[in-house]
């Protein structure tokens, strides 16, 4: 399988944290997602279009994000203080 293709939100990504090892494990998670599309988060739930989403808890920081399989595309669509 090849990896897929990943797209983080722009707003996501400015909300995301600017340095650190935070930042560090954020992008780390997000990079891996392209080799491992069917990671599981920490739970999921239904985002405005009523897809599941999946929610991953990263140090202070939750990420949301989902598989689009038909295109192998990793969607990133919040980042996100884990208390907001």
């Amino acid at each position: 399988m090849r990896p897929y293709a990943i797209y983080i939100n722009e707003a996501a990504l400015a909300s995301a944290p600017k340095s650190g090892w935070q930042r560090e494990k954020v992008m780390g998670f997000i990079r891996s997602l392209a080799d491992n599309p069917n990671t599981p988060g920490d739970f999921s739930e239904k985002d405005g279009a009523g897809r599941n989403v999946q929610v991953k808890v990263i140090g202070r920081y939750a990420l949301t994000f989902w598989a689009d399989h038909a295109v192998s595309e990793i969607k990133v669509t919040h980042i996100k203080l884990a208390d907001q």
